[in-house]
């Protein structure tokens, strides 16, 4: 039977800090048991790919960071692309920096990330994995060098966002992504 913990009371979010469960129910409706013993220690599973999963992620994250940082100037040989990405990604990555470095454009403002590990393979010590994101870029836009916003472009918005990344010489890079069209999450 599958079982639904949930807390209540203006300590709820304290508590989950603490990894204490205030109150159980089963998926049904029903009272599960709960201790009132204060001296039992209170264990949460551990996700066992969880070291793994925050590697992925922080590459992922790490190469938005460097882009964002890299676009401010438009500055599409920045080395540092390469510290998250690379292949594909790191091609479409420069390819558009070198095109709003063309185009005398750079953008201002950060994207907003909300990225999940939603593959790892193999199960045991993973070398690959997929991420899910829905990338919301409305304060991630384009200006001129002199700073007025650029007319046209892309449509702003929350756009659906997959990622393949790689484990390599002991680090995660992103290998590609696609980033759809805004709307699509």
């Amino acid at each position: 039977m599958r079982r639904r913990c949930a807390l209540s009371g203006p300590l709820a979010t304290w508590i989950a800090t603490l990894g204490t469960l205030a109150a159980c129910t089963s998926a049904t409706g029903g009272t599960g048991a709960t201790s009132k013993s204060a001296d039992l220690p209170v264990t949460t599973p551990v996700d066992p790919q969880a070291s793994v999963k925050q590697a992925v992620l922080t590459a992922y994250r790490g190469m938005w960071q460097e882009f964002v940082s890299a676009a401010r100037t438009a500055d599409w040989k920045a080395s540092e692309l390469g510290e998250y990405a690379t292949g594909d990604a790191l091609v479409v990555l420069r390819h558009g920096l070198w095109l709003a470095h063309e185009k005398e454009q750079i953008v201002k403002g950060e994207p907003i990330l909300r990225p999940e590990v939603t593959s790892l393979t193999p199960a045991t010590k993973p070398t690959k994995a997929q991420v899910t994101d829905c990338v919301d870029d409305t304060g991630f836009l384009v200006h001129t060098r002199s700073g007025k916003r650029a007319d046209g472009g892309a449509a702003t918005g929350r756009h659906r966002t997959t990622a393949d990344l790689a484990l390599r010489k002991g680090s995660w890079y992103v290998t590609t992504f696609v980033l759809r069209e805004a709307g699509t999450c």
